[in-house]
């Protein structure tokens, strides 16, 4: 009863958004410094790497052996290469196995197919504005991303 009777004080909004940012600030401040996190940053680009591979060979498989035509190759060869990344991410780079692997599948395709629209903009970004060559242009795109695409991996699709 004695409860009922205390006035419950609500903090404005401004103040709980700025409180919600340096909570975040100092995680990310402390997920920077971690030595956990560099660890996991290196396989995350091994994994990466093996991707690419996986993709290309992909790309190169339904291409010429199967014949099919180079737009449903892009999507075919994207969906093996992230499927190589998504094992290897859950098992190995994040080891996170303590929630569904369903779920964890969706979200990385989800932030996979958001992180591939980015690096299609930078990369078309950077032809237009530079005249790079395409295949540069590419490499650049998807290492400035890279980093984007860990910190979304790590903190959402695996919540590690």
């Amino acid at each position: 009863m004695a409860d009922e009777l205390i006035p419950t004080l609500e903090l404005p909004a401004s103040a709980r958004a700025a409180s919600r940012f340096r909570s975040a600030y100092r995680r990310f401040s402390y997920e920077a410094r971690h030595p956990e996190n560099h660890r996991q940053l290196v396989r995350f680009l091994c994994v990466g790497a093996s991707g690419y591979v996986v993709n290309t060979l992909s790309f190169w498989i339904f291409i010429h052996p199967i014949a099919l035509d180079y737009r449903l190759s892009f999507v075919a060869a994207f969906l093996c290469g992230s499927a190589n990344n998504f094992v290897w991410n859950r098992h190995w780079t994040f080891k996170a196995n303590h929630e569904g692997a369903a779920r964890q599948a969706v979200r990385f395709i989800l932030v996979q197919t958001t992180v591939a629209a980015c690096a299609y903009g930078v990369m078309l970004g950077l032809v237009a504005s530079t005249n790079i060559w395409k295949v540069p242009a590419d490499a650049l795109a998807w290492i400035i991303v890279t980093p984007v695409s860990f910190l979304v991996q790590k903190l959402w699709s695996f919540k590690a």
